[in-house]
């Protein structure tokens, strides 16, 4: 026989002890002890851990309305004479201001449909008539959705306050003195439109470890699935002034006379209009464990699964207020006209909840653990 051929039959015996030799090394309960077959080798140890899987989505938008402040009041100390004509001293002017919360609109949301951590082990098996021992922990699967939107009104102020110890003398005209203006505020909650959410139809960790003779030890791990929906559209503070100022004089010799007579002032402080879509954040499975036939023991705990929703809208009426007083201490004289001193004039406030509107809400049809084991 030559060398080539008997090194190519040592190599074919080799393959062939292989397989006997596992099967003594205690793959079948009836293998002799390690001091009898000489065996020194430890049971084995597996421990696996599947980790930390994450999946964050935070939308953020904000289309809030500022400050706005207009400021038309009628000054002091003023004289005004009209010969053959108006004389019109520290009256307010017109005031304007607007912080209205702005529009967002946005299409559909999808965190949903994930898979957590996925672990899958073949069959422990004996080593030298010792049992091995497999750990196995799932780790942490969380899904989170965070979206968190407001179009809330700001802060308007508007002044056209009549002004104090102002003289108006009209002669064949009219005379005005120190009378308020018109103050309009606006602080109104914007708009928010939204699609469909989704952060639903999850499944937790997955296990999967074969049978066999060692001994088994699994824990689920924790899969967590969060949905926190904060959407705002309210109404912001709106404050106007169109008072009638004080101690103003007015004297109309053959027209009108009017002193420190309040003006319009409106006020407006309305939530404002959110539309959101269906919302899903249920369907989900949580973690799977698959353990095949086992005869060296084990310990199987499914973990943690979670599904948690919060939803949070608002569309409240913010602060309005309007104040068209008539001022203290005003002299007005009519000579073949009218005459009007500190009288209050018209005033205008709303601060009314806004319009909220939700399609379908789902956060079932969820199912717990799920653990199969063989014989």
């Amino acid at each position: 026989m030559t060398t080539t051929a008997t090194a190519k039959s040592r190599l074919l015996t080799a393959l062939r002890i292989v397989p006997a030799a596992f099967l003594l090394a205690g793959v079948i309960s009836s293998a002799p002890s390690a001091l009898a077959t000489g065996c020194h080798t430890p049971a084995s140890q597996i421990q696996v851990n599947g980790g930390t899987s994450r999946n964050t989505t935070n939308v953020t938008a904000n289309a809030n309305g500022g400050t706005a402040a207009a400021n038309a009041k009628g000054g002091d100390d003023n004289v005004a004479i009209g010969l053959l004509g108006n004389a019109a001293a520290g009256n307010g002017g017109t005031a304007d201001a607007r912080a209205n919360g702005g529009t967002i609109k946005l299409g559909d949301i999808n965190s949903g449909k994930n898979t957590g951590n996925v672990i899958q082990v073949g069959k422990p098996k004996l080593v030298c008539g010792k049992s091995s021992r497999l750990v196995v922990n799932g780790g942490t699967a969380r899904n989170e959705t965070n979206v968190n939107l407001s179009a809330n009104g700001g802060t308007a102020t508007s002044n056209a306050k009549g002004g104090d110890d102002n003289v108006a003398v009209g002669l064949l005209g009219q005379a005005a003195a120190g009378n308020g203006g018109t103050a309009k505020s606006q602080a109104n909650g914007g708009s928010i439109t939204l699609g469909d959410i989704n952060s639903g139809n999850n499944t937790g960790n997955v296990i999967a470890v074969g049978g066999g003779s060692g001994y088994v030890d699994v824990n689920g791990g924790t899969s967590r699935n969060e949905t926190n929906i904060d959407l705002n559209a309210n109404g912001g503070t709106a404050t106007s002034n169109a008072n009638g100022g004080d101690d103003n004089t007015a004297v109309g010799i053959g027209g009108n006379a009017a002193a420190g007579n309040g003006g319009n002032a409106s006020s407006e402080a309305n939530g404002g209009t959110i539309e959101v879509g269906d919302i899903n954040s249920g369907g989900n499975v949580g973690n799977v464990i698959e353990v095949g036939s086992t005869t060296g023991g084990g310990q199987i705990d499914g973990g943690t699964s979670s599904n948690e929703t919060n939803i949070d809208l608002s569309a409240n009426g913010g602060t309005a207020e309007s104040n068209a007083n008539g001022g203290d201490d005003n002299t007005a004289v009519g000579v073949g006209g009218n005459a009007a001193a500190g009288n209050g004039g018209n005033a205008s406030s709303e601060a009314n909840g806004g319009s909220i509107e939700v399609g379908d809400v789902n956060s079932g049809n969820n199912t717990g653990k799920v653990i199969e084991v063989g014989n």
